[in-house]
């Protein structure tokens, strides 16, 4: 984990803000995608459930970005513990939307999860094309 700040490094922020440009333009054609094939294969609530777990991995990324920058503004003692505390309570947040979901629905369950997952699948590609395209040494 140690690893992964100097390899971002490497980036600038124009390029870092592209990688999350692709990926929301590519979750939101694959949340069109799926929307209009669960139509078609009757279960309209796991396409919902994509389209609301693509929309949680944005707001995790989003959250990310700002609560590292309160933790470089406020510059507390120990930034690796608020980091910590921080991601805890975002990661138990989206774990109880999709359990509450879940239990609301299996299909919505099951489609937030996997919104979810494609989201992050996404995302990595983007930034494992941007090294390559980068020549970035692993």
């Amino acid at each position: 984990m140690n690893s992964l700040g100097p390899l971002l490094e490497q980036f600038s922020l124009p390029e870092i803000s592209s990688v999350l440009k692709r990926t929301i333009f590519a979750a939101l054609g694959i949340g069109v995608v799926a929307v209009i094939a669960t139509l078609f294969a009757s279960q309209p609530l796991f396409g919902l459930g994509v389209c609301i777990g693509l929309g949680l991995g944005l707001m995790n990324i989003r959250m990310i970005t700002n609560q590292t920058a309160r933790v470089t503004q406020l510059q507390p003692e120990k930034p690796v513990r608020a980091l910590a505390a921080m991601t805890l309570a975002r990661l138990g947040l989206t774990t109880v939307v999709v359990v509450i979901l879940f239990v609301a629905s299996k299909w919505l369950g099951f489609g937030t999860a996997s919104g979810l997952c494609l989201f992050y699948l996404i995302f990595v590609g983007n930034i494992i094309g941007m090294m390559v395209r980068h020549k970035v040494p692993t």
